[in-house]
């Protein structure tokens, strides 16, 4: 595995998978045995309902890819979205709805597939919509 690979690897997710809904393009790096921290399944089938649910959650998702980190078996993407979301991500305490805008998608990869991903959100961001 190649930093250059993990990176790509990354630059695909954010541009062609999320921006362009082009989920068939999971297959081309995710593992059979990938786990996505955020679905009961594996595999490339649990990123693209997660990718799927997500994009399908904001009819006018544009993605603007902040930064790219990338080692030979690990890549950050820093991304954040714009959009209108169907439904929130949760509500405040005052009743307002919660849309967590900043993200950090996390993949491991291992012989140049991706077996692990996880996500996490701008705690600051979150923060100022409680």
């Amino acid at each position: 595995m190649s930093q250059r690979r993990a990176e790509a690897v990354m630059q695909t997710y954010l541009t062609q998978v999320l921006s362009n809904r082009k989920f068939e393009r999971i297959a081309e790096f995710a593992a059979d045995n990938m786990v996505d921290h955020t679905q009961p399944e594996r595999g490339p089938a649990a990123l693209e309902a997660h990718a799927r649910r997500f994009c399908d959650n904001i009819t006018d998702l544009e993605i603007t890819v902040e930064r790219i980190f990338a080692t030979d078996d690990t890549a950050v993407g820093i991304w954040r979205w714009s959009g209108t979301p169907i439904q929130s991500w949760g509500v405040s305490a005052s009743g307002e709805a919660i849309y967590p805008r900043i993200i950090a998608s996390i993949f491991r990869l291992e012989d140049d597939m991706v077996v692990d991903y996880q996500v996490f959100v701008d705690a600051v961001d979150v923060a100022t919509q409680l």
